[in-house]
């Protein structure tokens, strides 16, 4: 039935009561929500036998989603967006921005119907308790914000009795493929990060969160010495990792049931994942924004709480990039004899930046990070040994080994000055 749907869609024969029954037929037999598409289902990939986390054979289609949906998720991750640095980026920077270039929907019935019969078994064993995230997901408080001014939910409707919730899970395009086919494998966990809470599928209410698991810098993050809004170590010394501009992220729903909070620094793990396991609570909270100034994790340990609903390839958006595009401006008013230094707003929106850039040494920015910014106006020095080491101090005025806003804006807009324009 499902194979011959496509058939009748390109015969002319859509919106004939035949057609919509067949498709009825289906959704029923499948027993697939409501709101899947399933002209898009029907024209999926069969995947035979059980792989993962998957029980048992599966179709699976890969529905672009309209801009509308694009525009919901982008305020979501506009809205999650925090400046806090973390050991888990391995020394990368936190990108000034993420800008989603693709949102695909994934269709995946096996997958969904054991996501929904493990959904009905918490509703069951809840008997109507009252579950919450303590002071809401940021992501659920973003989408309720949303509906005082829009009161037409754009993504599909969630099941609040069992506390599902609509959460990021950071990932990397061949882990979000296998992830949308195949289901979470709880075998695989910890591969990309620590398991501070144990052996579980880790979920982010923060964008930034999410973003330090894609593509990008890999390997131990090592253990934690933290203080507010910092993860210790610092990035290592020397170049910082190679930029990676596009990464994914998947949205899931997730039901959280009975949720367990810790803000404990070193949390027994195997006592949360046996709690959770045997039924006591379905999830865990990690407060590590109460701690240590940086995010909670949502922590499930049963792959069918978990639904990988959409996949998301978004692009990160650099200081260095930015910088560039306000120093071509720059030089352009210079040219024109129009330069008095940067505008106000152009001050604003470097010093906000650069709270972000400098932010893996507190402010402040190593001489490599400097190499980024004059490649990024073609301004490199012929060689990364003594002339980058001269310019560095030349820039270090305070003579402090660190090049801070006020020495970056000094100098910058010296350069201007002196008619050092940016070359392309």
């Amino acid at each position: 039935k499902r194979c011959a749907l496509p058939l009748g869609y390109h015969s002319g024969l859509a919106g004939r009561p035949e057609l919509a029954d067949a498709e009825a037929q289906l959704r029923d037999l499948k027993q697939l929500p409501a709101d899947w598409s399933i002209s898009s289902f029907s024209a999926g990939r069969f995947l035979e036998g059980g792989l993962g986390g998957r029980t048992d054979s599966a179709v699976i289609a890969f529905e672009h989603q309209p801009q509308h949906v694009v525009d919901e998720i982008q305020g979501m991750f506009d809205a999650t967006y925090r400046k806090v640095y973390t050991r888990d980026r391995r020394g990368a920077p936190i990108p000034d921005r993420f800008v989603i270039k693709e949102v695909q929907r994934v269709l995946n019935d096996q997958v969904w119907r054991e996501y929904s019969k493990n959904r009905a078994e918490v509703k069951t064993r809840l008997k109507g308790e009252a579950c919450s995230v303590p002071e809401g997901a940021h992501t659920m408080n973003y989408l309720g914000e949303r509906r005082t001014t829009n009161p037409t939910p754009v993504l599909p409707p969630l099941d609040h009795t069992v506390n599902e919730a609509w959460l990021f899970h950071g990932t990397t395009r061949a882990a979000a493929q296998g992830i949308a086919e195949n289901d979470f494998r709880l075998d695989l966990t910890g591969s990309n990060a620590g398991t501070l809470y144990g052996k579980g599928i880790y979920l982010a209410e923060n964008a930034t969160k999410s973003d330090e698991y894609g593509e990008g810098p890999k390997g131990p993050a090592g253990e934690e010495q933290m203080e507010a809004g910092y993860e210790a170590p610092r990035p290592p010394p020397g170049p910082p990792p190679e930029l990676v501009r596009e990464s994914y992220i998947l949205l899931c729903r997730s039901t959280l049931g009975k949720m367990r909070y810790t803000d404990e620094a070193k949390p027994d793990a195997d006592d949360l994942q046996k709690r959770c396991l045997k039924g006591e609570y379905d999830s865990v909270l990690g407060d590590r924004l109460k701690r240590h100034g940086t995010f909670r994790e949502l922590i499930v340990y049963h792959d069918d709480l978990v639904y990988p609903e959409y996949v998301i390839r978004y692009e990160r958006v650099f200081f260095h990039e930015r910088f560039a595009e306000i120093y071509s401006q720059m030089s352009k008013r210079k040219q024109q004899g129009k330069f008095n230094g940067p505008t106000p707003e152009e001050k604003d929106v470097l010093a906000s930046m650069w709270s972000v850039y400098g932010m893996p040494n507190r402010g402040k920015i190593n001489k490599w990070q400097l190499l980024d910014l004059l490649t990024a106006i073609g301004q490199p020095p012929q060689n990364e040994a003594e002339d980058l080491d001269q310019t560095f101090t030349e820039w270090d005025s305070k003579k402090d080994g660190w090049i801070d806003v006020d020495e970056f804006l000094q100098e910058m807009t010296q350069r201007i000055n002196d008619g050092i324009i940016y070359y392309q």
